[in-house]
């Protein structure tokens, strides 16, 4: 089902925050090491070279949410350390995810970096708005000039933070699809944005039900349709 799926959405790329890829390399998969322990402890690395031939990927993610408890959960310090692992490998990096784009873990990984002369090629923002497109792109915009690279915008979506199961989001499937189409052609009139990617959860999640891409069944929502057409 999961081949289906990504294939249904007219994707040209995917990731699945792990760093071998379990589905498919048509549409093309981009590994990320995920974490210090991703990388010290489960052989990230090795995967990525392993799948080379197969993946033929000339990007790599890295460190998602560093800044969140629940996530990576990682110090500058350590993200700088680690890093020359990641630059070993050839690739484009993309610098590590942070949970917004002004994030002070952010700024101060990259100055870090540049002090130590490490390479970050591309900007990676997760962004869950309001279904607001001005204020969306407002944030990719200061992403790209804050740091000077372009962007890949790897999670976005509406999201209802303050929703409940008894209170579900107060955004509408018609709001959702209006912040798509308007976020999605700005993206597109952007040219330092190299690639961008709708996150889903299930549409029942009281947060983000109505940014659902697909039913329960595997069948793609009016929501999927309209981002496989965009």
């Amino acid at each position: 089902m999961a081949l289906r799926q990504i294939r249904s959405l007219n994707a040209s790329w995917y990731y699945s925050w792990g760093s071998a890829y379990t589905v498919t390399t048509s549409p093309a998969f981009v590994p990320m090491v995920w974490s210090a322990n991703a990388l010290l402890h489960k052989d990230a690395l090795g995967d990525v070279a392993r799948q080379l031939p197969a993946t033929r990927t000339k990007h790599l993610l890295a460190f998602n949410e560093p800044d969140h408890a629940g996530q990576a959960n990682m110090s500058v310090d350590e993200a700088v350390r680690l890093w020359p692992h990641l630059q070993s490998t050839g690739l484009r990096l993309g610098s590590p995810v942070t949970v917004g784009v002004r994030s002070p873990w952010l700024d101060q990984f990259m100055a870090r970096a540049r002090q130590a002369n490490l390479r970050v090629d591309f900007m990676t923002m997760h962004s869950y708005t309001s279904p607001n497109p001005e204020s969306f792109l407002a944030k990719v915009w200061y992403l790209h000039y804050r740091y000077g690279r372009p962007v890949w915008v790897t999670e976005f979506a509406v999201a209802d933070w303050s929703a409940s199961p008894a209170r579900p989001s107060r955004y509408t499937t018609r709001e959702v699809g209006y912040f798509m189409q308007a976020a999605v052609a700005g993206m597109r009139l952007m040219p330092f944005v190299e690639r961008f990617a709708w996150k889903s959860r299930e549409p029942s999640d009281p947060a983000m039900g109505p940014s659902a891409l697909f039913k329960t069944n595997g069948q793609l929502t009016s929501i999927g349709r309209l981002y496989a057409s965009l």
